[in-house]
């Protein structure tokens, strides 16, 4: 994932197409996407919160929902997704990793899922039992996530 600067109207709105053509959940708020689509470390600033607000606001197919609790971010402004999401076929992936457990990669790499989404896992790295770095998305169709051997 390539961090965006919010400052650059038209590189935000490729950044929010570009991880909405991958994101298979129904809500979503400024901060999931700060840290989860553009890459952004530490606390958003106001500027960056409007900014992505707005991006999103204007992002068809999705409708504000007003303030929304969640269980990472506490009380955000939603959106919902408003288009039934096309799947292509595709079944969910949800038993073929275990939540919480810990995988190793070909080159050694401990990872450990914290959530096994429809089209994406959520990992982080593990280094001397803790948690380490930014959130790591894997396709759970792709060579990488093929290539994981439970730890």
């Amino acid at each position: 994932m390539v961090r965006c600067s919010v400052a650059d109207p038209n590189a935000l709105r490729a950044a929010v197409d570009r991880y909405f053509s991958t994101f298979t959940g129904e809500l979503i708020c400024a901060l999931q996407l700060w840290y989860e689509g553009l890459g952004g470390q530490g606390v958003p600033g106001a500027a960056e919160m409007t900014a992505i607000t707005e991006a999103i606001a204007n992002t068809p197919g999705w409708k504000d929902m007003g303030d929304m609790r969640y269980e990472k971010f506490g009380v955000q402004k939603s959106f919902k997704r408003t288009e039934k999401l096309d799947l292509h076929g595709k079944k969910m992936i949800q038993h073929m990793f275990k939540r919480e457990a810990l995988y190793k990669e070909p080159d050694g790499t401990v990872l450990k899922i914290v959530t096994s989404e429809l089209w994406n896992l959520r990992c982080f790295e593990v280094k001397n039992g803790k948690m380490t770095g930014p959130m790591i998305k894997i396709h759970p169709d792709s060579d990488r996530a093929k290539a994981l051997v439970e730890a």
